[in-house]
């Protein structure tokens, strides 16, 4: 790659004293202009190990570990079981480039998901925000108290749904209806009928049982809450 980087100003966020374990590394760097981040999207593809995440001339980089990862790959495998027992669809496009070139905002979030409307981008190989709805849901893992705040992003990109998942408990957020800040929710957007926020007790399951054995626990607890909603 031939661009050089701003230096550092804030170099290494590995939360290390918050919480127990390192689960990403992070690098925040400043005065980084929006052709930087683009040619920097270009130049490294979509193969990178690192995400990427931009906004007012901040550039963060984000590398995941295992403990990172981890979650997010079940998460999906969840997220699958839920939509099979619903009996809907979805389309899962894990760490999506996603821009607002007007703004000059962007990132890669941990995973995404269409699922109200993924009818609308059903075999769309080239999704443009500008013609596309962005995902419905958007799951992100941050561990670091230190990490670049990312709503500002979401909020330019008209994401309506965010998962945050911190310490091994879930945040559920809304955009608002003036499409102007996210507000903490206590249902789902996606799967208002469901618990959602039990998802994490089946993250920390699968580390004990298996990961399939979770996803297979997940599905009777969803056949469960169903019975008992048709009962009312």
């Amino acid at each position: 790659m031939t661009t050089a980087l701003p230096k550092t100003n804030a170099a290494l966020s590995t939360a290390t004293s918050a919480a127990p374990l390192t689960t990403e590394i992070r690098v925040l760097l400043e005065g980084v202009s929006w052709e930087t981040f683009e040619q920097l999207l270009e130049e490294t593809g979509d193969q990178r190990h690192q995400r990427f995440a931009y906004r007012d001339g901040l550039l963060e980089i984000m590398v995941p570990l295992a403990g990172h990862e981890e979650p997010i790959r079940l998460f999906d495998q969840l997220l699958a079981a839920i939509i099979d027992e619903l009996e809907l669809e979805f389309r899962s496009l894990g760490s999506l480039t996603m821009k607002n070139p007007k703004q000059k905002k962007g990132l890669e979030p941990d995973c995404c998901f269409y699922i109200q409307n993924e009818a609308v981008v059903r075999g769309v190989d080239a999704l443009d925000f500008e013609v596309h709805p962005p995902p419905d849901l958007v799951i992100e893992v941050d561990n670091s108290n230190s990490s670049l705040n990312k709503f500002p992003i979401y909020t330019a990109l008209k994401v309506p749904e965010i998962w945050r998942l911190r310490y091994g408990s879930m945040t559920i957020y809304h955009l608002n209806a003036e499409q102007s800040e996210y507000k903490t929710q206590d249902k789902s957007l996606a799967f208002s009928q469901l618990p959602v926020q039990e998802l994490p007790q089946f993250v920390e399951q699968a580390k004990k049982i298996g990961q399939r054995a979770a996803v297979r626990e997940l599905a009777k607890r969803v056949r469960q809450v169903l019975a008992d909603l048709a009962k009312d």
